[in-house]
């Protein structure tokens, strides 16, 4: 049985290992034994401490960044600007602590996707949007949900801007729907998708007519500080575009009619349009369906992509309980999710189908989880602008070739792995993304072709600062399978990486030698050739592309 009650002890290495990798973008060595001496409670209470905003990207021609009032300098095109926004978000996940908000920052980012060259043209709203996942990483869905409706970004990429009144533009509506909010259950009938209708997709689409973009930025969330789009008007305080005739809705609310109030002639108030939006998502949220299917999205992004009918029952329904109960803080779910046994693995017995390593990293988590893990340097941002950028061009490039196009997902749904049925993550591999997955472990080990100094393992530095014995055969490659490896692994496993690839069938004792020589003379010319071998055999290995 499916188990939410706490976990209890000290976690230890492999589950704080599990914690972390799931958590965050992946941990270092210190912080693996750090959260190791904790308890599940005080872990999590450690994730959601805050993370600083990082400093806006900075253009290069100018030395500033282009959020209002700056401006991106006139030589600078919008495609490198978007470039550079990658480079900065891959950054804020690299650098960031052992907490959770960059993990949920890109969970909200498949959930609610973006494909930036849409966007292009108008470069800061890519930032903003970033910068509203931030603000709300932590913080209440349903709130996310209504700045969401009108961020500049959204408006722009699912044509919510050109959605007014007697020209209905349905796209925002029905993605609202069907990804953001109740989720599509089964067609029980024409356009019935039992969690909503197509009638609630053409009401819905009404009361979201009006809004535009604002881009001279003056329109300002009260509650973020960050720009936000704005009812279309002519004097500033009627709307000009929205529509006031009664949006009625089917029984999947409870045939709720949402009607425009302050009409002033055949137009609306433009504080009645945001009041419309307002009573949209109360009567969405009011639905049981919108906790269900941010519950499920979050139980794939932190546990398992396969929701069976017992983890409906005994892991999904009580998490939307909860959060309903907590008006949609998303803390709520992800403290009680996080602590849980059914996480660790603790529930039932010891199976072929538990979750720890269990999920398919995604190239991301491959990409800056390695970097992470053996605490490499990149160049400093500050000092170093321009060879910064060019490690982080080459860093996107590799995502691409592993399948994942940073900001430019194929579908408006997002990212395949992330909603796609029946595989989900599986769909980050085929042979030619594992292909490429192997040789970004070769370029890590051997310096990236851009510029191997910008980026690149050294093995021998890592394994002498981190290992506890690196002579004794045995202690240096359990340390590694701890760290690298999310679950256990058998004898023979273990005595192919030992024997086989780090021995290379010579006696523990050689190593030994081989390594003292090494630390008495500072050559380490033959310890090198052994630990390069290991740590590519067991980075290419299947067990490194799980957590």
């Amino acid at each position: 049985m499916a188990s939410l009650n706490p976990t209890t002890g000290i976690l230890g290495i492999q589950r704080a290992s599990h914690l972390l990798r799931r958590a965050t973008f992946g941990p270092d060595i210190s912080s693996i034994n750090s959260f190791a001496t904790m308890t599940a409670q005080a872990a999590v209470t450690a994730l959601f401490l805050p993370d600083p905003d990082p400093a806006f990207p900075i253009d290069p021609l100018n030395g500033t960044d282009w959020v209002y009032p700056n401006t991106k300098h006139p030589d600078t095109f919008n495609d490198t600007l978007s470039r550079y926004t990658c480079s900065w978000w891959m950054e804020n996940a690299r650098a960031s602590g052992m907490n959770l908000t960059e993990r949920m920052i890109w969970f909200y980012y498949t959930h609610f996707p973006m494909i930036m060259s849409r966007i292009e043209g108008r470069p800061q709203f890519s930032i903003d949007y970033l910068r509203l996942l931030r603000y709300y990483a932590l913080g209440n869905y349903k709130e996310l949900t209504r700045a969401i409706c009108i961020d500049n970004a959204m408006l722009v990429h699912l044509d919510g801007n050109l959605n007014v009144k007697g020209v209905p533009q349905e796209n925002f509506a029905r993605e609202f729907l069907e990804l953001y909010t109740v989720g599509k259950g089964a067609e029980v009938g024409v356009g019935d998708y039992t969690t909503f209708t197509e009638q609630d997709v053409q009401a819905a689409t009404k009361v979201l007519t009006g809004w535009g973009i604002d881009p001279t930025f003056q329109t300002v969330d009260g509650t973020t500080g960050i720009p936000s789009g704005k009812v279309k008007s002519n004097n500033g305080s009627i709307s000009s575009q929205h529509d006031i005739s009664a949006k009625q809705f089917s029984y999947a609310f409870n045939n709720t009619q949402i009607q425009t109030t302050g009409i002033v002639g055949s137009d609306a108030a433009i504080q009645s349009v945001a009041d419309e939006l307002d009573a949209l998502i109360d009567m969405i949220f009011d639905s049981p369906h919108a906790a269900k299917n941010i519950c499920r999205r979050i139980y794939r992004e932190f546990v398992y992509f396969d929701i069976t009918p017992e983890i409906e029952t005994d892991i999904i329904e009580p998490l939307a309980a909860t959060l309903i109960a907590n008006d949609y803080e998303i803390k709520s779910v992800l403290e009680v999710l996080l602590q849980s046994e059914h996480f660790y693995d603790e529930d039932t017995v010891q199976t072929d189908d538990n979750n720890i390593g269990a999920i398919i990293k995604s190239p991301m988590d491959l990409v800056i989880g390695s970097i992470r893990l053996f605490n490499l340097q990149v160049p400093d941002k500050n000092t170093d602008l321009g060879n910064h950028y060019s490690l982080y061009a080459g860093l996107i490039n590799q995502l691409s070739q592993q399948g994942l196009e940073l900001f430019e997902p194929y579908d408006v749904a997002g990212h395949d792995p992330y909603f796609q049925l029946p595989d989900f993550q599986r769909y980050w591999i085929s042979s030619n993304y594992l292909a490429n997955r192997y040789k970004f472990i070769e370029y890590l080990i051997s310096g990236l072709p851009i510029n191997q100094s910008l980026l690149q393992l050294d093995i021998v530095q890592f394994v002498r600062d981190n290992c506890s014995n690196p002579a004794n055969a045995t202690t240096l490659v359990q340390e590694l399978v701890n760290w690298l490896f999310p679950m256990t692994i058998d004898t023979d496993r273990f005595n192919y990486f030992r024997d086989a690839v780090l021995l290379d069938q010579l006696s523990p004792i050689n190593w030994s030698v081989e390594w003292n020589n090494y630390i008495t003379s500072n050559n380490d010319m033959n310890v090198r050739l052994q630990l390069e071998a290991l740590a590519l055999a067991m980075m290419q290995s299947p067990e490194y592309q799980l957590y």
